[in-house]
């Protein structure tokens, strides 16, 4: 199989659906027709930790430095922003079936003459 651009991001794709086969991965894709929406200001990853005192900590990765936010109010509101994100996402189920869609259009992308 040559290693095209559309094979290299269709194997991704595949092997992200395989992930979200495992049980303790939950893979959900929040597509760009569901609009503006609370993660557009940012990737961002919330830590949670064991001991029930910690409040955890949210990680917000920018372009020249990293942030960590420990605050309960802050990671209240980063906690509240994933709930948001999650309830807009498509369920793992039809995440799957939007992923696999979206790698047989690049299965046929990567026949189209003239991509190498």
């Amino acid at each position: 199989m040559a290693s095209t651009a559309p094979n290299i991001m269709r194997e991704q794709l595949q092997y992200l659906n395989r992930l979200g086969t495992q049980p303790h991965i939950t893979v959900q894709v929040l597509p760009h027709s569901a609009g503006a929406h609370p993660g557009v200001s940012g990737q961002f990853s919330i830590i949670d930790f064991p001991d029930a005192l910690a409040a955890g900590t949210v990680h917000l990765e920018r372009f020249t430095s990293d942030l960590y936010l420990e605050k309960r109010s802050d990671v209240r509101h980063f906690s509240a922003m994933f709930d948001h994100l999650q309830a807009q996402a498509l369920n793992p189920e039809r995440t799957r079936c939007f992923i696999s869609r979206a790698a047989e259009e690049l299965l046929g992308a990567a026949s189209l003459p003239g991509r190498a």
